[in-house]
C-alpha cells in the first residue's frame, strides 16, 4: 500500500458527514463528539487561514460587545472544547479520572453545531448532510422561535 495525499478539507468534511449521519441515526453520541470535534479543529484552522471569522472568534468576541474582556483564542477554544466534551472524550492522562459526567446527546448536537458554524463559511449549506442537520435543528429546536429571538439581538452581535 502506498501513501497518498489527502486534502484536510475533504477529511474534515468526511468526519463531519459521518458525525451527522450517526447523530441523525441516534447512534453512538460519544463517537459523534470525537468525530465532529476532530472536524471542527480542522475547519476552524481552514476558516482562520482564509480570514473568515471562526465560531470561536465570534463567540469569544461577544463579551467585548458588552464592554467585557476578549479572552485569548487558545484559552477560549480549550474552554469550549472542555465544556462540550471534546477534550475529555479524546484525551486521557494519568491524572484524568476514569469517569466523565456529560450529557452526550446534548454535547453531540453542540459539537456538530460548532463544526457546522465553521463549515458553512468555507463550503456553504448546499451539501445534503448539512441541509439534513440544519433541517433537524429547525424542526427540533423551534426554528421560528429561534429566528424571532435572533431578530431581537443587536446587529453588532449577529454573525454574518
Amino acid at each position: 500500500m502506498s501513501e497518498e495525499q489527502y486534502n484536510k478539507g475533504q477529511i474534515a468534511t468526511s468526519q463531519l458527514k459521518t458525525a451527522i449521519w450517526l447523530f441523525l441515526s441516534g447512534r453512538d453520541p460519544a463517537s459523534v463528539i470525537t468525530l465532529a470535534g476532530a472536524a471542527s479543529a480542522i475547519l476552524h484552522q481552514l476558516a482562520k487561514n482564509q480570514g473568515k471569522t471562526t465560531f470561536v472568534d465570534f463567540a469569544r468576541g461577544i463579551p467585548a460587545a458588552f464592554g467585557g474582556p476578549t479572552l485569548p483564542r487558545s484559552k477560549y477554544n480549550k474552554y469550549v472544547n472542555d465544556k462540550l466534551g471534546i477534550n475529555p472524550l479524546k484525551h486521557m492522562s494519568p491524572s484524568c479520572p476514569d469517569t466523565l459526567e456529560i450529557d452526550v446527546e446534548k454535547s453531540a448536537e453542540d459539537v456538530i453545531t460548532k463544526a457546522v458554524a465553521d463549515y458553512v463559511p468555507l463550503f456553504g449549506q448546499g451539501d445534503d448532510f448539512i441541509k439534513a442537520f440544519l433541517q433537524w435543528s429547525w424542526l427540533n429546536r423551534d426554528g421560528p422561535k429561534v429566528m424571532k429571538d435572533y431578530e431581537k439581538i443587536p446587529k453588532r452581535l449577529r454573525r454574518k
